[in-house]
């Protein structure tokens, strides 16, 4: 979760992250693996541009800031960040 009236550093380095699956499900006995390293902003970027199908099998893993519950987003998190007004344009 994330607090939507605090700002977000995009800039933070970030790593999306993605988890070994059996039949398109997570396999949490596994660890996860590093896909792409850069911002936060560029993660969030890689991970929506995934197969709709496949986003669930992926996390982005951040610095901890004061709008996050944690440093770990959740595919959810990161579109709904995604999707406010001051998130960086390509």
């Amino acid at each position: 979760m994330f607090r939507e009236s605090q700002p977000i550093a995009y800039d933070a380095p970030a790593d999306l992250k993605k988890w070994p699956s059996l039949k398109n499900e997570r396999v949490s006995s596994k660890t996860a693996y590093l896909v792409y390293n850069g911002t936060l902003a560029d993660c969030i970027r890689q991970l929506l541009a995934k197969p709709i199908r496949q986003i669930s099998l992926y996390d982005i893993v951040t610095e901890r800031q004061p709008a996050f519950d944690g440093n770990v987003l959740s595919p959810g998190d990161a579109a709904e960040i995604a999707m406010r007004k001051d998130f960086p344009k390509a």
